[in-house]
């Protein structure tokens, strides 16, 4: 298994996931973390809406990727936002495997993902419309980490 197919096996998996649930860290923030074939994938985020985390990638116990993200929730009940957003970051795919598939839509909703770079270095945003308008958006970036 390489880098980008356990990103995709861990995202299905954690935030991507209806069934999965973080674990609440004594620091306020929640935590996904799980291991396969030799990898580690942690996902520490804080808040709700806003919300900011990090994703980091360990093999062998050392850190070799990871990703900074920040987004808003821009509507007064972020629950429903949230929960199509799970449906979007399950089908997150390998030629980017940061968050959601460029596209996904179940009308009224619709979720779009841009990123520029690659695996080794990227950025990039996603947003979600109702209707069209506007009640969701993230940035992200980030990359390999060196030793």
């Amino acid at each position: 298994m390489d880098l980008a197919d356990f990103l995709v096996w861990a995202k299905r998996r954690t935030y991507g996931s209806s069934t999965s649930e973080p674990k609440r860290l004594a620091d306020g923030s929640k935590e996904y973390l799980l291991s396969r074939d030799g990898y580690t994938y942690r996902d520490r985020y804080f808040g709700g809406s806003p919300f900011i985390g990090e994703e980091v990638v360990f093999r062998d116990d050392h850190a070799i990727w990871s990703m900074n993200y920040y987004g808003v929730v821009t509507v007064r009940d972020p629950g429903e936002v949230f929960g199509f957003l799970v449906k979007a970051l399950g089908l997150v795919e390998r030629k980017n495997p940061y968050r959601g598939p460029e596209e996904y839509v179940a009308a009224p909703w619709r979720y779009s993902f841009t990123s520029g770079g690659d695996i080794d270095a990227f950025w990039g945003h996603e947003r979600i419309t109702y209707d069209e308008a506007p009640v969701y958006w993230l940035r992200f970036h980030g990359g390999l980490v060196g030793a």
